[in-house]
C-alpha cells in the first residue's frame, strides 16, 4: 500500500521532542556505540582493504580488489542472518558472540605477519560485525517500545559516523606509527568495552525481571 497502513497510530510530537525524550537514556548511547563500532569497522576495512592488501603483501590489484568484494559481500549477506539470529535467540547473547568474536578479531589483525593469518582476521571482522549490525537493532524495540523509529535514527547515525571516523582513525595511527596494528589492537578495546556492556544490559535486565516478579507476587498474596 503506499500509502502505508492507514488505521496506523501516527506521532503528531516535534523530532525536537522525539529527540529530548529520549537522548538522557543511555541504553540509546549503548546502542549506538555497539552499531559505531560494527558498521564502522565494516567501512573502514572497506576502505583500506584494497590498498593495504597491495602495499603491505603486494598482491595484484585485481586480486585485493577481489579479496575486498569478498569481505564487503560476507558482511552484507549475514546482515539478515544476524537479524533472524536475534528472533531466534537471545540478542544479548548473540551479542555476546558477536564482540568476543571482534575482540579476538582485533587481536589476529595486529599480530598478522602472513597473509593468510590477515585473511582469517579480516573475514572474522565481516562475519562478526555482519551479525552484528543485523542484531543491534532487535534491542531497540525492548527499550523504546514508542520511540523505536528516532532511535533507530539516531543509531544509524551513529554507524554511519563509525564509517567515517574509524578511517581517518586508522589513518592517524599508520602515519604517527607507520603500521595499523595499534588501530586494530584499539577495534579489538572497543570491542572488548562492547562485550562487557552487553554482559551488564544482560544480567541488569534479569535482575530487575526477578525484582518485579517477586514484587509482584507479593501484591497478590496480600
Amino acid at each position: 500500500m503506499l500509502g502505508g497502513d492507514k488505521n496506523e497510530p501516527k506521532v503528531d510530537t516535534s523530532l525536537k521532542k522525539q529527540i529530548l525524550s529520549v537522548y538522557k537514556n543511555n541504553k540509546l548511547w549503548f546502542l549506538s556505540f555497539f552499531y559505531f563500532l560494527t558498521f564502522g569497522s565494516f567501512v573502514a576495512l572497506t576502505v583500506y582493504l584494497p590498498n593495504f592488501l597491495v602495499s603491505e603483501f603486494q598482491l595484484s590489484q585485481v586480486d585485493a580488489g577481489l579479496r575486498t568484494a569478498g569481505f564487503i559481500a560476507l558482511c552484507t549477506l549475514l546482515r539478515p542472518v544476524g537479524g533472524w539470529l536475534g528472533d531466534k535467540f537471545d540478542p544479548f547473547k548473540v551479542l555476546m558472540f558477536v564482540f568476543t568474536g571482534l575482540t579476538i578479531s582485533g587481536v589476529i589483525l595486529s599480530f598478522s605477519p602472513t597473509i593468510m593469518l590477515y585473511t582469517i582476521g579480516s573475514l572474522s571482522v565481516a562475519l562478526f560485525s555482519g551479525i552484528g549490525n543485523g542484531t543491534i537493532f532487535k534491542l531497540v524495540p525492548l527499550y523504546f517500545t514508542k520511540q523505536a523509529g528516532i532511535v533507530n535514527g539516531i543509531v544509524a547515525a551513529m554507524g554511519g559516523l563509525g564509517g567515517f571516523f574509524l578511517p581517518i582513525i586508522l589513518t592517524l595511527v599508520h602515519d604517527i606509527n607507520g603500521h595499523y596494528a595499534i588501530g586494530f589492537m584499539a577495534l579489538s578495546q572497543f570491542a572488548l568495552a562492547s562485550l562487557i556492556i552487553v554482559i551488564w544490559m544482560y544480567y541488569t535486565d534479569k535482575l530487575n525481571l526477578s525484582n518485579y516478579i517477586v514484587n509482584n507476587a507479593g501484591r497478590e498474596f496480600w
